[in-house]
């Protein structure tokens, strides 16, 4: 069984780092779908679908939330490249046989910014803005004393000024512990729904639609319409393993394969150093088999104290490279309750 798993490993491995070259990026919607939730993921690569144990499952494996034991808040703050704000609210709430629930809520937003035109380069005195979001429910039940299932409804929503777009999709994953001691084995699909399409009022335009006749109408109210996108369906697959495990000390090793719609497959690595089960070190690598990625190499740390038998608090953060936008740094607070 061992040299089973072993060759599921490197047959993995091997073909995403070689996979064709043919990708779709840049062609999908609510792109913002794409950064990673909590700054434990981060830290370890986003190596994170067998991992997830806390509230940020719901992103990651929401099968993953059937391992949380307590009700558990998450908050995250990040000061995302090109001075925008992203922002998470996740709560787990775990009602023994019934299973665990999840609510969450992430946000992408900037600051507005003036209306300008080419006769009005310096702003015509209005402001525009725009914003990303998305809410949903969880739900996961540990099926066997090593199977869990989780599946997540969410609603999407983008907007720039007067234009929106929506939809609904669905994440659904699972989570195994394998009969190899301190192996699990993760997967998830996530963002499957309906393609989004920008609509509004400042699509409207007036139109003469026979230029070439004198004294008809020359102001036929018409909609521009707008082409219509699939939202980043990505299929992820994990391992970790816990290679050293004592009541004093932890060290796992986990490795994500993932495949986008909108991308190359790709490999993220990562690891987690843990004492006491109070203080964590992590690092990891993301994209591996990516050409030309602006994101790569990670590393962060992490503190979970118990104030008293029912209440806990655990900060992590994260330090992530991007390239020639220098850096992201995370931060997540979680209460315990």
């Amino acid at each position: 069984m061992k040299k089973i798993y072993l060759m599921f490993i490197v047959i993995l491995s091997i073909g995403l780092v070689h996979a064709g070259e043919i990708t779709k990026k840049g062609t999908s919607a609510a792109t913002f779908l794409k950064i990673g939730v909590g700054a434990r993921a981060a830290a370890m690569g986003e190596a994170y679908a067998a991992e997830a144990s806390d509230a940020s499952a719901v992103y990651w494996n929401p099968a993953g939330l059937a391992a949380v034991t307590k009700n558990e808040m998450m908050l995250v703050r990040t000061n995302w490249i090109a001075d925008m704000r992203y922002d998470v609210a996740a709560l787990a709430i775990p009602f023994s046989s019934l299973g665990t629930f999840g609510l969450f809520y992430q946000a992408l937003n900037m600051d507005d910014m003036k209306v300008r035109t080419e006769f009005d380069p310096d702003g015509t005195g209005e402001l525009f803005g725009a914003s990303s979001f998305t809410m949903g429910l969880t739900y996961a039940k540990n099926m066997t004393d090593r199977f869990a299932f989780g599946i997540t409804a969410k609603y999407i929503r983008e907007q720039i000024w007067h234009e929106s777009a929506s939809t609904m999709a669905l994440d659904v994953g699972i989570t195994y512990k394998t009969p190899i001691e301190a192996l699990r084995l993760g997967m998830a699909i996530t963002n499957y729904g309906g393609s989004m399409r920008l609509d509004g009022k400042d699509l409207l335009t007036f139109v003469d639609v026979y230029p070439s006749l004198d004294g008809n109408n020359e102001y036929v109210i018409s909609r521009l319409n707008t082409e219509s996108y699939d939202i980043p369906l990505s299929f992820r697959v994990g391992l970790a393993y816990d290679a050293l495990k004592s009541d004093f000390q932890r060290f796992t090793i986990a490795i994500d394969g993932v495949t986008p719609n909108d991308n190359n497959e790709h490999l993220n690595v990562g690891m987690e150093y843990g004492f006491r089960n109070m203080v964590f070190l992590r690092a990891g690598y993301k994209g591996i088999g990516l050409k030309d990625s602006e994101v790569g190499f990670s590393a962060g740390a992490g503190l979970k104290y118990s104030i008293d038998a029912n209440l806990g608090l655990a900060i992590d953060y994260a330090y992530v490279d991007f390239g020639r936008f220098t850096n992201v740094q995370r931060f997540s607070l979680s209460i315990l309750f």
